[in-house]
């Protein structure tokens, strides 16, 4: 009898044992961080808990942070420079700084992106579009993007938060700003192609005036080169040419002109 009794507590102590011991564990999970409260002194800012499991006493806890990126979506309606009301959906690239997850535990918590991230995210981009006319909007999405991207970061700058991008997926205007870009776009491809006709015509004319200048320099030089003593001596060769032909011909000697002997065949 005492014998059963003493097995018998001692498998309650083993129970008791290892229920504890598995109480006392806390696994982090792969992309997490590990924040620990301790019951008696709060949060520790001083130390991130990796991935794995980690012994902590059944009184204290560890709050698991995701550190991958998130993305988060986020609609609105703005009202641009000119008073007319566009939509735009966002897409928002986010995780928390994985070496700041115990301050960013201690300030904020677990819901830091409805608390911290969103407010501003929608402040910054309703600021900077409606610093724009409706057209400009439309045409100079890129810089937007980048003028709320970097604003945002600027407002986050040490809240242990990082944005690793925000894009502007769509934005839906009225239809009477979409048919006015059109017109315009219209005419800037028109007013292109008349720049590149004019450009051509330009490059045309300017090819024909360096011809012309070489047609013109070469008869001057030509012209220049030519004289009537020049002419007379290639006169002399010629009669000279034909003097030695064995071809009958008979020379009167002064009859041409300039004095050069005529030569006539037979």
């Amino acid at each position: 009898m005492a014998q059963a009794i003493r097995k018998a507590a001692m498998l309650i102590v083993l129970i008791t044992l290892v229920s504890f011991m598995t109480g006392c564990g806390t696994t982090v999970p792969s992309g997490g961080r590990g924040v620990y409260f301790n019951w008696r002194a709060g949060t520790d800012v001083t130390t991130i808990y990796g991935e794995g499991w980690h012994w902590i006493a059944p009184w204290n806890r560890m709050y698991i942070y995701d550190v991958r990126i998130k993305d988060q979506q986020e609609k609105l309606s703005i009202l641009t420079q000119d008073q007319l009301n566009i939509s735009t959906d966002l897409s928002i690239r986010f995780r928390p700084d994985a070496g700041k997850v115990a301050t960013l535990h201690s300030e904020i918590g677990p819901g830091y992106y409805e608390i911290l991230i969103r407010p501003v995210i929608r402040n910054q981009t309703r600021d900077v579009i409606s610093s724009y006319q409706s057209i400009e909007a439309y045409l100079r999405r890129t810089e937007i993007e980048k003028k709320i991207f970097d604003s945002v970061n600027e407002r986050l700058k040490g809240k242990s938060v990082v944005i690793e991008a925000i894009m502007l997926r769509n934005m839906d205007f009225p239809k009477s700003v979409t048919e006015a870009i059109e017109r315009k776009l219209a005419m800037k491809q028109e007013a292109e192609k008349m720049k590149y006709v004019l450009e051509k015509e330009r490059l045309e004319a300017d090819r024909k005036t360096v011809e012309a200048k070489g047609i013109a320099d070469f008869q001057r030089i030509v012209s220049d080169g030519i004289n009537e003593n020049l002419l007379r001596w290639k006169g002399i060769e010629a009669t000279m040419a034909l003097a030695q032909s064995p071809n009958a011909k008979v020379v009167v000697v002064g009859a041409g002109k300039d004095g050069l002997p005529l030569i006539l065949g037979q």
